[in-house]
């Protein structure tokens, strides 16, 4: 199948565009902006962050994300490695996090991998899908290597 020079660039366009979406995920989380969180998922969107939290639609995500500043009151995360997929008006992408947290007293720190399902909407690129897969949470004292467990504790 031949594609013209005007598919090639809407594709090039729509995984910039998703790339952007993902790195405001993070610019809201690293300045604190949980409140700015839902706008960047389908109404219908899923978040599966495992035994930490789950949400869906709008309502229940807002609400997710508007508990995190109360739980840990330090969250900064690094993404790398986002690679996107786009099939017509829908997408795929997985990331990797490297992040650091405050829980409890201690300095923690996270690996992770995000897969997600985006799809375009009248508003542009917005998430339907998020789901963390956690590699390991683990005080900086224990270290990566060390006892592995899962240190995050759910968003209640």
């Amino acid at each position: 199948m031949t594609t013209t020079l005007e598919q090639r660039i809407q594709r090039l366009e729509d995984i910039e565009e998703i790339r952007q979406l993902r790195m405001r995920y993070h610019i809201n989380t690293n300045d604190g902006h949980f409140d700015q969180m839902w706008k960047l998922f389908a109404e219908d969107a899923y978040v599966d962050f495992g035994y930490i939290s789950r949400a869906r639609g709008h309502e229940e995500i807002n609400a997710l994300f508007l508990r995190i500043p109360r739980n840990l009151p330090l969250v900064k995360q690094f993404i790398h490695n986002h690679l996107v997929e786009v099939n017509g008006d829908e997408a795929t992408g997985v990331s990797y996090l490297d992040a650091r947290y405050a829980q409890a007293g201690d300095s923690v720190m996270v690996a992770a991998r995000f897969d997600e399902i985006y799809v375009r909407t009248p508003d542009g690129w917005r998430i339907r899908q998020m789901l963390l897969e956690l590699y390991f949470s683990v005080p900086i004292t224990v270290g990566w290597a060390g006892e592995q467990l899962n240190y995050v504790k759910p968003f209640t």
